[in-house]
């Protein structure tokens, strides 16, 4: 999400309050019309899939963030997971759906990827605190789908259920 590129733009430290930061994202997005963004499902060979839980967010999602002007949302993808997971897909990123959450003052779209083919990015290896270098990540990891962190988003679950059943994306995030 280049989220701490943003926050420095508007003079924000990442150690501000959530309160603080959530007030800067709202005030950025009176400016906009719609965000874009990507999310990325990320499967192990077990079948556990990760997730990761940001400094600024309550909760377990997919990694992801928003979109740079004139980027793919495909090379978005692939961005994101190497930013927020230290992830590398080795195969092209498989659309899942475009998705509408309307639920915030900003219309925000995702598109969603499942990656299943990846590494971890050797220029750092594997986290071994699951954190991301810039902060923004505090805690990240391979979860068994019987067995997902308390506290996992509603869209995330949602969106992992739609992939176990074989379903047509729900178009609502």
């Amino acid at each position: 999400m280049r989220l701490i590129s943003i926050l420095s733009r508007l003079g924000v430290p990442i150690s501000a309050p959530r309160w603080l930061i959530s007030l800067m994202l709202i005030v950025r997005s009176g400016t906009q019309g719609v965000s874009l963004g990507v999310r990325v499902v990320v499967f192990g060979a077990d079948g556990a899939v990760f997730l990761v839980r940001h400094s600024y967010l309550d909760g377990w999602y997919f990694p992801g963030g928003g979109v740079d002007r004139g980027e793919l949302l495909v090379e978005a993808a692939k961005r994101e997971l190497c930013e927020e997971a230290r992830i590398i897909s080795l195969s092209e990123p498989q659309l899942l759906g475009i998705y509408l959450n309307d639920k915030r003052a900003l219309p925000d779209y995702i598109a969603c990827y499942v990656v299943k083919d990846w590494r971890w990015d050797s220029a750092t290896g594997e986290r071994l605190d699951g954190r991301s270098l810039d902060g923004e990540i505090i805690e990240s990891g391979f979860f068994d789908l019987d067995e997902l962190p308390d506290g996992i988003s509603i869209a995330t679950r949602a969106r992992l259920k739609e992939i176990a059943e074989g379903a047509d994306a729900a178009h609502y995030w």
